[in-house]
């Protein structure tokens, strides 16, 4: 599978995701409503074009997308590299509110999560997005514009996919860092199970957050969300800053330890010094068309205009 196949799977399961979240807001109710199964159904939409194009490329799948073997201590360095990384993935998600609203909490709102059980918060946020999620991002695109492009650029490019998949500026400013982040994991260790690991931390940790929040007020998301003043939010910026400066360095320098404890010393190095290098064009005409897709929903200007077709369609 190379970048241009890639990006058709991309254009397509833009597409089939409009289409989908368009279907159930409007025709299954029940399943908006819930985030287990909107979370699940919506999983399985983005990743079949991704396994139809993986089959159909003659792509051994498990091979290809990265599912190799990772070391005991790499593990625990993994969860290390998660605790030391959250700082900057906070100061992202905090400047971004400067703008927009915190989706996660508009999501606990709509979608009745202080009803829910923790084992089926857990199962959604720390093992079905993760799993599937890095399937696509750092598995099928990351691996396929590496195969046209420098590495530099495919973890860019791919961070970039992951960041509007969320379809929201909220969530994409610090999807955007998880995905560059990710990838260096993926190199690191050489397999994808350790961006898998990372993704699963960062949502499990934050589903036992949400959990334990819920249970000493259900109403607590409503009511913070009242005291995100910009003043505070930018109190908040300047904590994370310094955290962040602290944090990034030793990051960085779990990184190099994967490296040498997996036997992939000089990858780091290695990425930026390719960072120029020439193959295939990596974006093609589906990916800008799907990129244009994502940020016209994000920014609400193809919402009318989508809804009118499909209303269509579907009636």
């Amino acid at each position: 599978m190379n970048s241009k196949k890639a990006n058709w799977a991309f254009l397509i399961t833009i597409i089939g995701y409009i289409a989908f979240s368009y279907a159930i807001a409007n025709f299954f109710p029940w399943v908006a409503d819930s985030l287990f199964w909107s979370n699940l159904l919506v999983e399985i939409v983005m990743i079949l074009p991704i396994l139809i194009f993986i089959l159909g490329s003659k792509e051994r799948p498990i091979e290809f997308l990265g599912f190799h073997k990772i070391k005991i201590g790499s593990i625990f360095m993994v969860a290390l590299f998660t605790l030391l990384s959250m700082p900057l993935i906070t100061l992202l998600n905090v400047f971004s509110q400067i703008w927009v609203d915190n989706e996660v909490s508009l999501m606990i709102d709509n979608m009745n999560v202080a009803q829910m059980p923790f084992w089926l918060l857990f199962l959604s946020l720390a093992i079905i997005a993760p799993v599937f999620e890095e399937t696509i991002c750092r598995g099928a695109y990351y691996r396929s514009y590496k195969k046209s492009g420098s590495a530099f650029k495919a973890m860019m490019l791919s961070a970039v996919i992951f960041a509007v998949m969320h379809m929201n500026f909220n969530q994409a400013a610090y999807a955007f860092a998880i995905g560059i982040l990710a990838v260096l994991l993926v190199e690191a260790t050489g397999s994808i199970w350790s961006s898998i690991i990372y993704h699963g931390l960062i949502n499990g940790s934050q589903a036992v957050i949400m959990y334990v929040n819920l249970r000493a007020d259900s109403e607590i998301y409503k009511e913070s969300a009242a005291l995100l003043t910009s003043n505070f939010l930018i109190y908040a910026i300047g904590i994370y800053l310094i955290l962040t400066a602290i944090t990034l360095p030793l990051a960085w320098a779990v990184l190099i330890w994967l490296c040498q404890h997996e036997g992939r010393r000089g990858v780091m190095s290695q990425i930026w010094k390719e960072r120029k290098e020439k193959k295939d064009k990596m974006i093609t005409v589906p990916c800008i068309v799907a990129l244009i897709l994502c940020i016209g929903v994000m920014t609400g200007a193809f919402m009318w205009l989508i809804g009118k077709i499909l209303t269509t369609l579907f009636l």
